[in-house]
């Protein structure tokens, strides 16, 4: 299983989806060195990539080893998942042949150059989820507000022939590919210990998020809910603290949900599957 180190969160999405940022004391420091383009991490950093799962983004964890995590982290997302993503249902909608040309980050732009082949095959859904996977990649980091995409060194209005934007762009320009609940922390198949500490972002009534915790047997280890930042229509970031007892080495199962109103039952539902320390 993958052993991920102290999770880099960066969550802000204030008025509907944006970029994101890092609060975190704890995490490691992503900044744009002077005179440079590039993003920067001290080394032993862990990184987020964004596949899909039910036609919607989904987080996925790397590790990364310092230096350039921007870059770091769009290779990984060009690799696609791996067996384990796969066996929950992760798929990737970006060709296996693009190649990552290059990164610029500067004045809050992330600027991605790929290869031609970015754009090859698949429908409008697929371009767009595609552009998005790229976008929710490099809105991770602190100092990108936005990506543009180019290809093969030029500047395009648009990718592939049903003219997916690649300029300027934010989570925002992709709610619909974005799940009401969306769990970036932790990520699947990560090692956690107790207290546990999971976040995201969310769009649900009342800005409520529910969460159960099971283990591999099914024994409920702990439930309650989240008050996200903002709901009903309206996209915020949730966190929420599960001290429950981890001592038991062994896996489980995180999942958040919104409850349905009329129902009662769970809807919305988000799992990650993870590894007990």
């Amino acid at each position: 299983m993958r052993r991920l180190s102290v999770p880099f969160i960066a969550l802000a999405l204030t008025a509907g989806l944006a970029a994101c940022g890092d609060d975190s004391d704890d995490d490691p420091t992503t900044t744009t060195d002077p005179g440079t383009t590039t993003t920067r991490s001290e080394a032993g950093s862990d990184v987020r990539v964004y596949f899909l799962r039910d036609e919607k983004v989904a987080t996925a964890g790397r590790s990364a080893d310092g230096g350039d995590v921007a870059t770091q982290a769009v290779e990984s997302l060009l690799v696609g998942p791996t067996d384990e993503e796969t066996g929950i249902a992760m798929s990737s909608e970006v060709p296996e042949d693009t190649e990552l040309l290059g990164i610029d980050v500067a004045d809050g732009t992330a600027t991605v150059d790929l290869s031609s082949a970015f754009e090859s095959g698949g429908g409008s859904l697929a371009m767009q989820a595609r552009v998005a996977q790229v976008v929710f990649t490099l809105t991770q980091f602190p100092t990108v507000d936005d990506v543009t995409i180019t290809l093969d060194g030029d500047t395009v209005d648009g990718i592939g022939g049903e003219g997916v934007p690649a300029q300027g762009l934010t989570r925002a320009d992709f709610e619909d590919l974005t799940p009401l609940v969306l769990v970036e922390t932790p990520v699947p198949f990560e090692s956690v210990s107790a207290p546990l500490e999971a976040a995201g972002t969310s769009n649900t009534f009342e800005a409520t998020v529910d969460y159960s915790l099971i283990d591999a047997d099914g024994t409920v280890l702990d439930e309650g809910f989240a008050t996200a930042t903002a709901g009903s229509g309206t996209w915020g970031t949730f966190e929420v603290t599960i001290d429950a007892d981890l001592s038991d080495s062994g896996t489980g199962t995180l999942t958040m949900f919104q409850t349905n109103q009329e129902t009662g039952g769970r809807q919305d539902v988000y799992e990650v599957p993870i590894t007990f320390d």
